[in-house]
């Protein structure tokens, strides 16, 4: 076994994953919360690009409900873009730490 044609491969490996990995930190991915009450359009980097939400939730007697709402829609779709990030890693073995 070339220890050196190893190595070569390895490095090889890593700038893919590199690449790969910056190519989705500036992907913008679509989230819809409860059938479009809200939209959280979120980057792979997890920056929020912006929030969409139906008029028909805006009710000012009841801002603590819209608050949850739109907590919970931002969290869901952090959760898939860090899936999402998650099952690129791991298609490269030894690479989650990157």
């Amino acid at each position: 076994m070339d220890i050196q044609k190893l190595m070569g491969q390895a490095q090889q490996m890593q700038k893919n994953l590199q690449k790969r990995m910056g190519e989705f930190e500036k992907k913008q991915f679509e989230y819809n919360y409860k059938n479009g009450a809200i939209v959280v359009i979120i980057q792979g980097d997890l920056l929020i690009a912006s929030i969409k939400i139906n008029k028909t939730l805006i009710d000012p007697e009841e801002p603590q409900m819209l608050e949850e709402m739109v907590s919970e829609a931002v969290n869901q779709a952090i959760v898939g873009v860090k899936n999402d990030r998650d099952a690129i890693q791991n298609a490269v073995p030894g690479s989650r730490n990157v």
